[in-house]
């Protein structure tokens, strides 16, 4: 099994807590407006900022980025139809958001002049890809940052935001990420009984995000591009690996990262082999080059497997559940309760707290930088992430591999070296046996 000193080759780790308050150097007043710019004006960074504002209604939107100009253009309107679908009363959303107020800016340089600006904060929403540089400026212009799922694509960039994890703890910066089930109350109580030894300790771990339906396969024939253009790519993330890391990185982080917390973030696997394809009737390059489908065996040392499953297949059974077997006899159903293994009757159920965990992980957020008191859960985030890119590579391979091996020695980089909308990107879907992991 990796050790905490052999994985800080890739950068400082928590490998504790998902936060751990320290002291900031860059708070404002509790009583300040805390003024907030949006990066990436798709359905998830609208949809986060409305959560921010149920969290809190003193912010203000004062600047939004999006690559694309006409997203830029209309994200203060489509921003306050979340707010008002979030049910925040009209008088609350025409102070957040004064739409002739709010700077817009577009194209590869729109965050660079988002972070210019008077902002407290910065939420990042935009295509995974983009996670890693966009946050590396962030951070050096001293924002705090709400950073979406997943933190990184592959290994290159994990390895940089480690580092980046380390100077925003330097500028007193607070972070924290969008795996909202570290903030759901149901998650937090069943993940502390579990670490306390209640049931017993874990002897197997299974996770799913098994969905009908495929990410990034709708149409956009209309905006007649070229499908090997960079543009069309980004415009339809979902669908490639480039862009969104496989939503096995970049959907099912999810379920796997509730696992990794419940081992404390600090036990990696030894060794891993992992299965995978493309469903035969999804066109490629059209529809991406993604798999529909991954199972992972993770080997955690000390007889204890975790086993991953995921799929997006339209139509197909839906699952999206954490499961993890106890040592006493006991079945821990992650966020709903706790099962006696023989008989499936209920030994003790959980609920959920009254505050959503999407609006609840800004609730941290918030109240950190207005009171000083410096919260950085990106770690967590990233050795999840890695874990899961890992098992991307071994099932796009069909290699077993030790895992240590592979964070010393891979150096994947899918960033394209010509980022003009225009330039060529041909992509073809990986294949078991021939594809080789870097």
């Amino acid at each position: 099994m990796m050790d905490r000193r052999s994985f800080v080759n890739l950068g400082s780790i928590a490998g504790t807590a998902a936060v751990q308050p320290k002291m900031t150097f860059a708070a404002v007043k509790g009583s300040d407006t805390i003024k907030v710019g949006l990066g990436g004006c798709g359905g998830r960074g609208t949809g986060a900022f409305a959560n921010m504002a149920t969290a809190d209604k003193n912010i203000k939107l004062v600047a939004v980025a999006d690559l694309f100009e006409d997203r830029a253009k209309n994200a203060p309107d489509r921003i306050k139809g979340a707010m008002k679908r979030a049910k925040i009363d009209d008088a609350d959303i025409e102070k957040i958001v004064e739409a002739d107020k709010v700077k817009k800016f577009s194209g590869f340089d729109g965050v660079d002049q988002l972070v210019k600006e008077d902002v407290d904060l910065v939420i990042d929403a935009t295509p995974p890809i983009f996670r890693t540089p966009h946050f590396e400026k962030i951070v050096a212009a001293g924002k705090h940052a709400f950073l979406e799922k997943p933190a990184a694509v592959d290994i290159t960039q994990a390895r940089k935001m480690y580092q980046l994890a380390d100077e925003a703890d330097k500028k007193g910066l607070t972070v924290v990420c969008g795996n909202q089930r570290r903030y759901a109350d149901n998650y937090c109580e069943m993940v502390k009984r579990i670490q306390d030894g209640e049931f017993g300790e874990p002897v197997a771990m299974e996770c799913y995000w098994n969905a009908g339906y495929y990410v990034g396969g709708y149409n956009i024939d209309n905006l007649k591009l070229d499908i090997n253009s960079i543009e069309y790519q980004i415009r339809k993330w979902g669908a490639f690996i480039w862009t969104s890391g496989d939503h096995i990185v970049e959907q099912h982080v999810h379920n796997i990262d509730v696992l990794m917390w419940v081992l404390g973030d600090n036990r990696f696997p030894e060794d891993l082999r992992g299965l995978g394809g493309r469903s035969n009737d999804l066109e490629a390059p059209k529809h991406g080059d993604r798999f529909s489908h991954f199972q992972i065996d993770y080997n955690m040392g000390k007889g204890l497997r975790m086993q991953s499953y995921c799929q997006q297949d339209p139509g197909a059974s839906g699952d999206v559940s954490e499961r993890v077997l106890l040592s006493k006899g006991v079945i821990a159903n992650m966020g709903r309760n706790f099962v006696d293994a023989k008989t499936g009757k209920e030994v003790l159920g959980v609920k959920r707290g009254p505050i959503d965990p999407y609006v609840n992980e800004h609730v941290v957020l918030l109240k950190s930088i207005r009171n000083g008191q410096r919260v950085n859960a990106l770690r967590p985030l990233l050795n999840t992430n890695l874990v899961a890119i890992a098992g991307r590579e071994s099932a796009f391979s069909g290699q077993k591999f030790k895992y240590e091996a592979y964070t010393k020695k891979a150096n994947q980089d899918l960033m394209p070296k010509d980022m003009n909308l225009k330039a060529l990107h041909p992509v073809s879907v990986p294949v078991p046996g021939k594809y080789k992991w870097a």
